[in-house]
């Protein structure tokens, strides 16, 4: 059987959870023996282009980087390219590629799209481009064949707001990379001996609310923020404003094996994400063993399972927690060790892949 998966910025991954997604379950397809996969990537974020990665055939298309238009560019050309191709299921991730999915049904192709988040409560988009994503919502639940939650909360949300079933598919934890330690050194960091926030710096995951509580505790122990904020400098600007000296803005890290010693050596890791469904730094953070203190949406406790801590607004709630956490770093160990047994068990990448290859068979009628 053949896959192609739309949507996405491509693979290797080195931007944001869909493409860890698409990495780990399109390597764990081919590897499972049963797939063959095509990734359709945009260009211009790959310097090299490889006709193929690890057994995984890549599609370049090229697009303008416009934060409004890339994505749904690069969708639309991808849909017309796979057209030509002789595939048995295409795999869309983001509900805002409705309408390329109803395309691609009109020319008889088997289409299964992957919900992700909440697209429509996203504040880096205007009203205009929120009722479009409130509308491709609408849309997908009537023109894909299969929808894919990754979220309990998700699959509820869709069987209640447009009457529709999905598969409840979890992302996996963890991803096939080493561990690159140098990156402390680099940073002037020690392990064990600071605090981590890995996210797009977008109001929705909260940085702004973390920054101001973690200035407001008066704590030493650094505060390190990995993500970037490419059309918005001004949020970041004003995150910035809002730290002191301790706050630690990296940028975005593309290498995976830094990426994943940071999450291994964090005292916490803080979690401000509340629009989307599972998050995959949130995934990666348990699996290293970093205690996850999450904001309280069901979105996030129904990932965590117990097996952290949780924080809300109000003024001085993640300040006071944050105070008491550093007293007690046996409690912190012992939360750590909870996650990290917790999503071992129930978010392992070897399931995501069978349950996949299961569904994309299911549909494509074989």
């Amino acid at each position: 059987m053949r896959v192609a998966f739309l949507g996405s910025r491509g693979i290797p991954a080195s931007y944001g959870g869909n493409e860890t997604f698409f990495e780990e379950l399109a390597l764990g397809l081919v590897e499972y023996g049963a797939s063959e996969v095509i990734v359709y990537c945009r260009s211009a974020y790959y310097d090299s282009r490889p006709a193929n990665y690890q057994g995984v055939y890549l599609v370049y298309i090229p697009v303008p980087r416009i934060k409004a238009m890339e994505s749904l560019l690069h969708s639309f050309l991808s849909s017309i390219h796979v057209l030509g191709q002789k595939v048995d299921v295409v795999y869309f991730v983001d509900p805002a590629n409705a309408p390329f999915c109803l395309l691609l049904r009109i020319f008889g192709r088997k289409v299964v799209l992957h919900t992700n988040g909440l697209g429509w409560k996203r504040s880096k988009w205007g009203p205009l481009a929120r009722r479009y994503y409130k509308f491709t919502e609408w849309l997908c639940a009537r023109t894909a064949q299969a929808l894919v939650t990754d979220n309990p909360v998700m699959t509820e949300y869709y069987r209640e707001e447009y009457g529709t079933d999905s598969f409840y598919i979890p992302f996996g934890a963890g991803n096939r990379y080493g561990i690159d330690e140098t990156v402390h050194e680099h940073l002037g960091l020690v392990p064990d001996r600071y605090l981590l926030v890995v996210a797009r710096l977008e109001p929705e995951n909260n940085t702004a609310l973390i920054v101001k509580e973690y200035v407001r505790s008066r704590l030493e122990m650094p505060l390190v923020i990995v993500g970037d904020s490419p059309y918005d400098s001004g949020f970041l600007a004003h995150l910035q404003n809002l730290a002191n000296v301790n706050v630690l803005f990296v940028g975005r890290i593309n290498d995976q094996e830094k990426l994943n010693a940071l999450y291994k050596g964090a005292y916490l890791y803080i979690h401000g994400h509340e629009v989307g469904g599972t998050n995959p730094s949130l995934l990666r953070a348990m699996q290293a063993g970093a205690a996850p203190v999450v904001i309280d949406v069901p979105f996030n406790t129904s990932v965590i399972g117990g097996a952290g801590i949780v924080f809300n607004r109000d003024p001085g709630n993640l300040s006071n927690l944050l105070r008491r956490l550093m007293s007690n770093p046996e409690e912190v160990k012992e939360v750590g060790a909870k996650a990290q047994a917790h999503v071992e068990k129930n978010f392992t990448w070897g399931k995501v892949v069978k349950d996949h290859e299961l569904l994309f068979h299911k549909v494509a009628g074989n």
